[in-house]
């Protein structure tokens, strides 16, 4: 069997070859000037599905930072908040220590109860502050609404208890601020655990100068009172005020500890002065109150006039209680700062690694994508003396002819 080809097939083959040759030239010029090796799908079908992937991890990597980012802001915002708060209400405890002095004037106390009240309106103007793009800070989940607003004296909350939870990282979330009614509103009082008060309604000037817990077990946080039925007899009664089983009452003499602790209550409390028969004292697990009627219950303290020793002695219980509920709001304010400062800290570390795994999947792609220089000459430079022989080959073929050998 003969094979034949003609002469139009030659140069078909040759010009082919030709335009083979110079395709790849200028895929690989393209390589050299773009950077990059992937153009196409087709230039590596396998290569071009990984880059892909990661680049879309390396978007989902971009959006947490973005996240990240503004949830740093508004919790660097409410440690601000909080800071501030903190020395709002170490101001108000300094001024109910300077109204508890003696000698001090209604008038002086008048005084000073106006700047504990500019105090409370200036705590109400932190706990609105937003973070600079139109959302409050201690709002909650709710947007749109203005979370405190004074109400004739009694401040309403306008948020809710929710609270935002922001992914910054793969399978990392972190929350948000903390709502309003957790930070302004839920404050614990006393010192926390329990707290021990006069009754309003005293008459003598029976001054509670202390209470404390001897023991929690025994105590369980019910409410107690001790009741005087004469200046000098006192009975124990339960929280609705009935008496014991067995009984516990005992005589008082000014600065005993009552009740004994033989009677196993859990609690104590030192009186001084001379309570009136009726006159109670009474300690109970520590109530919430919000911040700003903790101001209010000073600003009033301080406001009441002091006509008979009897109203001196309500006032000192009444500022003496008012000391210790804003040093607790006080300590309350740090913990919530202190968990303000984890969050913070956690965000960091979240972008340290954030930034690790970007390094990492940017080098990957790289790898996939980008040109190898040093492979795309070396094949240029290959390509380029193919395409030259190819030339050379054409133009032989193209001198070819019979006549040549008449």
């Amino acid at each position: 069997m003969t094979l034949r080809v003609s002469t139009s097939g030659l140069h078909a083959q040759g010009l082919a070859a030709l335009l083979r040759h110079q395709s790849q030239i200028a895929r690989t010029q393209q390589q050299l000037t773009t950077g990059t090796r992937i153009t196409q799908a087709k230039d590596d079908p396998v290569a071009a599905s990984n880059a892909q992937r990661l680049d879309h991890v390396l978007a989902m990597l971009g959006e947490y930072g973005r996240s990240a980012g503004q949830v740093d802001n508004r919790l660097r915002l409410q440690e601000e908040a909080l800071a501030d708060t903190g020395s709002t209400l170490s101001r108000a405890r300094e001024l109910a220590i300077q109204g508890n002095n003696a000698p001090l004037s209604d008038n002086d106390r008048k005084a000073i109860a106006t700047e504990v009240r500019q105090l409370r309106a200036s705590l109400i103007a932190i706990a609105n502050r937003d973070d600079g793009n139109g959302r409050r800070l201690f709002a909650g989940t709710r947007d749109g609404v203005v979370p405190f607003v004074d109400n004739a004296g009694t401040v309403g909350y306008a948020g809710d208890d929710g609270q935002n939870s922001i992914d910054i990282a793969p399978e990392i979330a972190i929350a948000d601020t903390d709502p309003g009614s957790a930070v302004f509103l839920r404050v614990r009082t006393g010192d926390g655990t329990m707290r021990a008060s006069a009754t309003s309604a005293n008459t003598g000037t029976g001054v509670l100068d202390s209470a404390n817990v001897t023991d929690p077990l025994a105590w369980n946080g019910r409410a107690l009172s001790v009741r005087f039925t004469s200046a000098t007899d006192y009975e124990v009664v339960d929280g609705g005020g009935a008496a014991l089983v067995p009984p516990v009452a005992g005589t008082w003499t000014p600065g005993q500890a009552i009740p004994d602790a033989a009677a196993g209550l859990g609690v104590q409390f030192r009186i001084t002065g001379a309570p009136a028969a009726g006159d109670s004292f009474t300690v109970e697990r520590a109530p919430t109150r919000d911040v700003f009627a903790t101001l209010d219950a000073l600003a009033d303290a301080l406001e009441a006039s002091t006509v008979s020793p009897a109203d001196a002695a309500r006032r000192a219980n009444a500022l003496a209680s008012a000391i210790g509920d804003i040093a607790t709001a006080e300590d309350h304010m740090l913990t919530l700062r202190a968990g303000t400062g984890m969050r913070l800290q956690e965000l960091d570390s979240a972008a340290e690694r954030r930034g690790s795994e970007e390094v990492t999947l940017a080098g990957t792609l790289s790898e996939l994508r980008d040109t190898d220089y040093a492979e795309a000459i070396s094949r240029l430079s290959l390509q380029m003396t193919a395409l030259e022989a190819a030339q050379k080959s054409m133009l032989r073929i193209q001198g070819l002819s019979l006549f040549d050998k008449i």
